[in-house]
C-alpha cells in the first residue's frame, strides 16, 4: 500500500484534474524539447482512477499528521494513525477530512 498526499510537486493544484465519473487526467509523455514558453508539452489521457482511495475536489490544500506507536516488544504490532486536515479558504481554518490507522506486525519478532 502506498499513501500519496499532495500533487507531486506540480506548480498548481491538482484536485481539479479528477472528474466526477471516477476518472483522472494522467500525463503519459512529454515532448523531448521545450517550447517557446520554456516548458515541455505534455500528452495526457483520461483513465479510470482506481488507484485513488479518497479525493476531495472542493479543497485543494491540506496536510496530514501522523502518530506512530512502534509496539512494546519484538513481534508486537506497529500502528500509524493518520489524520488529514483540509486548509479551508479564505482564513486557513482546519477541518478533519479523513482519519485512518495502518498497522503491521514488527519484523524483529520473526524467526528463520
Amino acid at each position: 500500500m502506498h499513501m500519496i498526499l499532495g500533487g507531486g510537486g506540480v506548480s498548481g493544484t491538482t484536485n481539479q484534474k479528477f472528474f466526477t465519473d471516477g476518472t483522472a487526467k494522467v500525463i503519459t509523455s512529454v515532448s523531448a524539447t521545450a517550447g517557446a514558453n520554456g516548458k515541455r508539452t505534455s500528452t495526457c489521457t483520461k483513465e479510470e482512477a482506481v488507484w485513488t482511495g479518497v479525493r476531495d475536489i472542493e479543497h485543494p490544500y491540506g496536510f496530514a499528521s501522523f502518530t506512530v506507536g512502534p509496539g512494546r516488544h519484538a513481534g508486537d504490532t506497529t500502528r500509524m494513525h493518520v489524520t488529514y486536515y483540509n486548509v479551508n479558504k479564505p482564513n486557513g481554518d482546519l477541518s478533519v477530512f479523513e482519519t485512518f490507522t495502518l498497522h503491521r506486525r514488527r519484523s524483529d519478532g520473526r524467526t528463520g
